[in-house]
């Protein structure tokens, strides 16, 4: 049973996730420049830079962020939410 509540946490995450971020990139279009756009639509980037490693015969690069607003965060607890009563 427990197994089942978190890949339905992770399930939910992913999802909501996806969802909150197209949702805020196509509504904060119409919305003009001012507090009410930044409140709502502004990213928090969570994340590291990109790291370069070149050794000679080898060379990667490494790196993650994730944008997060606040229709982000509502999207995953309605999905979670969702899941849950499903």
């Amino acid at each position: 049973m427990a197994r089942r509540k978190i890949s339905n946490i992770i399930l939910g995450v992913i999802i909501g996730g996806i969802i909150g971020a197209a949702l805020s990139y196509l509504l904060s279009m119409p919305f003009p420049k001012g507090p009410v756009k930044n409140f709502f639509f502004s990213a928090l980037k969570v994340g590291f830079d990109t790291i370069h490693v070149n050794l000679g015969f080898f060379a990667f690069s490494l790196g993650l962020s994730i944008n997060i607003t606040l229709l982000t965060v509502i999207c995953i607890f309605i999905t979670i939410y969702l899941l849950y009563k499903l």
